[in-house]
């Protein structure tokens, strides 16, 4: 691999940096409060949405699932963080040159008490919380807002601090936490699993400075777990995989204390930098750590090693925690400043047999990076992400890019100043087994229409635009992550 093309991107990182312009949504024709108004209680019923470009590919046939916040507001109280919001799993079908919408609540304990009071109760990731609330275990506060998985008969809705909460794939009703195990009753499972081409499933549960580690059957039936020790208990979010090691990615936002808001619990100590300890998946004692610069990240494409036995990590880097730390507040209650501080950017991380790592940032604004799963912890050269640069007068960013890592020859598609981005996922063609031979489907907040679109690209021609868009009635609040499931 070679990053020596990297220089071309290296002058759009300058356009992070912008004077703050305070808007407010009932200022702007751009209704983008739209994405974190309160979904409704019962949800959305099975809804057409419609064609509104081009033609959907006939044989793409399966359903986008989609997780994220969605309760917002009870009367006069605002939610303090966006992490924080109770989640709503979505189905979008598509078959028959149709996408159908569907949107189901997680009843989750915290929901259920909270939609009894009508009002916030449980603490979270940015929320003090009621101090009446009672906290019996970490699911009496789960939010399972993060993202979502199919593993057998089920879909999982996730979120990083406690159990998987199991739903009905088709009705997205909720059916109660996931024990995988009975002694892993309540452990925290992580929001970013990863899932080998044989259908073995890794994840991580993270508590303090104890880190399990869940090996799962492709069908959910056989859970192994085992434990390792990073030292400190730093805020963990996603993590890498190689066909041979586990990369758990130690970041210098640490737990000082274990009191909510835990965002206030935290400190950023850059003097820790960015570790990341190599797990081997046969053995899980055997271990070797690699040390970085300081950075903050949520999210990996992941990772893969080459012949030399060089281990390669892409992920969107943040030079610090202010991000997470603001949590959105005054987005939520309708008011929008240009954040201050520097937005994502796709990074390289190179960990050698022996010798020093090192860490190679493009320039190119990114986050939600996404890849063909088909080379998860495999050699591969494309990751598809969607652009982190902020504007001044909305939210979020208007485009999606393609990176080839081997010629960093760049591909984008820019839905225009209307359009919130959210992440899009790629979906593989199965006619071929050719890395990027698929589709990239995900949807948009069209601010002017007040409406949720999704649209469905040649992954690796982004350039052309969309193959189909679809637009539903009705916007409903922007999520974070999704999974694709064949029909």
């Amino acid at each position: 691999m070679s990053l020596s093309r990297r220089g071309f991107l290296a002058g759009s990182g300058a356009a992070l940096a912008a004077i703050s312009t305070q808007h407010s949504w009932a200022e702007s024709p751009l209704y983008w409060q739209a994405g974190w108004q309160t979904a409704p209680a019962e949800g959305y019923a099975s809804t057409d949405m419609t064609l509104i470009r081009g033609e959907l590919p006939a044989d793409l046939k399966g359903v986008l699932y989609r997780n994220g916040p969605a309760q917002f507001r009870y009367g006069d109280q605002y939610l303090d963080h966006w992490f924080d919001g109770d989640g709503m799993v979505h189905s979008i079908r598509f078959e028959d040159g149709r996408a159908v919408h569907s949107g189901q609540f997680v009843k989750t304990e915290k929901r259920i008490a909270e939609q009894a009071a009508q009002k916030f109760l449980a603490p979270g990731f940015g929320t003090l919380g009621d101090p009446s609330y009672p906290v019996s275990s970490a699911d009496a506060t789960n939010a399972a807002n993060t993202s979502v998985l199919r593993v057998g008969d089920d879909l999982l809705a996730l979120w990083e601090a406690g159990s998987a909460y199991r739903l009905d794939p088709v009705s997205l009703e909720t059916l109660g936490p996931k024990t995988w195990r009975g002694d892993l009753k309540g452990v925290p499972f992580l929001a970013h699993p990863k899932v080998e081409t044989n259908g073995t499933i890794w994840n991580l549960g993270v508590s303090g400075p104890n880190v399990g580690i869940y090996r799962i059957s492709a069908d959910g039936s056989q859970t192994d777990f085992g434990l390792v020790n990073i030292g400190v208990p730093a805020y963990i979010h996603d993590f890498a995989m190689t066909e041979r090691h586990l990369l758990i990615l130690v970041q210098p936002w640490i737990y000082q204390k274990q009191t909510p808001p835990f965002t206030n619990s935290m400190a950023w100590s850059p003097e820790q930098g960015l570790r990341v300890l190599i797990v081997d998946k046969s053995d899980f004692s055997n271990t070797r750590w690699a040390e970085l610069p300081p950075r903050f990240f949520f999210h990996t494409g992941d990772a893969w090693e080459d012949a030399d036995g060089r281990i390669f990590i892409d992920l969107a880097t943040y030079p610090d925690s202010q991000f997470v730390e603001q949590g959105e507040a005054d987005t939520i209650e309708g008011k929008y400043q240009k954040p201050a501080h520097s937005g994502a950017q796709m990074a390289m991380i190179m960990i050698p047999k022996k010798g020093e790592a090192s860490l190679t940032e493009t320039g190119l604004p990114a986050e939600f990076p996404r890849i063909d799963p088909r080379y998860q912890g495999q050699a591969r050269n494309q990751v598809w992400m969607i652009d982190s640069e902020q504007r001044d007068f909305a939210p979020g960013s208007s485009k999606i890019r393609r990176l080839d890592w081997q010629t960093m020859v760049p591909d984008m598609h820019d839905f225009g100043r209307e359009h919130m981005v959210e992440e899009h996922i790629f979906v593989p063609r199965h006619d071929s087994a050719q890395e990027g031979v698929g589709w990239l489907v995900g949807t948009t907040l069209n601010m002017k229409e007040r409406a949720t679109e999704v649209h469905v690209f040649d992954a690796m021609h982004l350039n052309d635009g969309p193959m189909a868009s679809f637009r539903a009635p009705y916007a409903w609040p922007l999520g974070f992550h999704g999974t694709w499931a064949d029909a």
